[in-house]
């Protein structure tokens, strides 16, 4: 008798390990739930033989048995991630637990940042590695809600952004763009997006910014008509009924100048942040 009670203690032990939020991912719960966090955020991770660096920002009250959101944000060609941190304005504006996630892309022969070789083939970029690593890095290490990864970039981070959210389409939920273009490559789920861009902007036309537009708008199988939505002072357009699960947000806004007053319609427009942090909290968890 005492062996059969045993035995049962034993059995059931094994049954509440295996379904813990700390063991193998089940659900959208990440690896990393339940375990103690890292001593400290870490900064640097190997890809491809390089060492690959980041900024990580996870929440002072980080608590191991909460999913959090995971945000990677990409900055653009000439912009390190250290100032688009500021200016995306994308931590000041967010509502639930999240972890950010700045890379920092590596410098091309012209001497400005990249997020692929020129060699490479559209639909396997360098860098879409270093995405997949960071992801599984964060997964492993921290409590991650795996049906709320997002991602974030302007202008080349932009482009980037919007063909890693097409490429990734399995596991990334959604994406918020400004100024950006998209790489003709096949899409391997969908991904709700919003994507801003000046119809003035002379550094990326807004034939490319509709392309993006197109592209997310096939890869969600969603079709026109728009109709007119928040926020209002962006000329925001939604494609999708209400409640859609994977909708398509088209802004293309009007500020034309940056802070100085000089004409600069690639900028990051002001409102950019909460909006798309906005957008980013109103999606359903499931892409369904």
């Amino acid at each position: 008798m005492r062996k059969m009670i045993l035995f049962g203690m034993i059995l059931l032990s094994m049954l509440v390990t295996t379904t813990s939020c700390g063991a193998d991912e089940t659900g959208s719960s990440s690896q990393g739930c339940g375990r103690a966090a890292p001593a400290t955020a870490p900064v640097s991770i190997e890809v491809g033989g390089r060492t690959r660096e980041f900024i990580s920002v996870v929440p002072e009250s980080y608590d191991s048995d909460v999913p959090h959101r995971l945000i990677f944000a990409f900055h653009g060609r000439t912009t390190p991630n250290t100032r688009v941190r500021k200016y995306y304005r994308i931590e000041q504006n967010s509502k639930v637990p999240t972890i950010f996630v700045y890379p920092a892309g590596l410098i091309a022969a012209d001497g400005k940042y990249s997020w692929y070789e020129r060699s490479d083939p559209r639909d396997r970029l360098r860098d879409f590695a270093l995405f997949d690593a960071l992801l599984a890095k964060f997964s492993s290490s921290y409590c991650i809600d795996r049906e709320r990864v997002f991602a974030v970039g302007h202008s080349l981070g932009a482009s980037f952004a919007n063909s890693l959210g097409c490429a990734r389409g399995a596991v990334i939920r959604g994406v918020g763009t400004v100024a950006g273009r998209i790489w003709d490559i096949k899409c391997s789920g969908p991904a709700a997006e919003m994507i801003m861009h000046n119809p003035n902007d002379d550094l990326v036309p807004v034939s490319r910014g509709l392309k993006a537009r197109d592209w997310a708008l096939a890869q969600n199988g969603l079709k026109p008509p728009a109709r007119p939505c928040e926020p209002r002072d962006l000329n925001c357009e939604c494609y999708g009924p209400p409640g859609t699960p994977n909708p398509v947000v088209w802004c293309p806004h009007t500020q034309d100048l940056n802070r100085q007053g000089k004409f600069y319609p690639h900028r990051w427009p002001k409102e950019a942040g909460a909006a798309i942090m906005d957008f980013f909290g109103s999606l359903p968890a499931s892409a369904q």
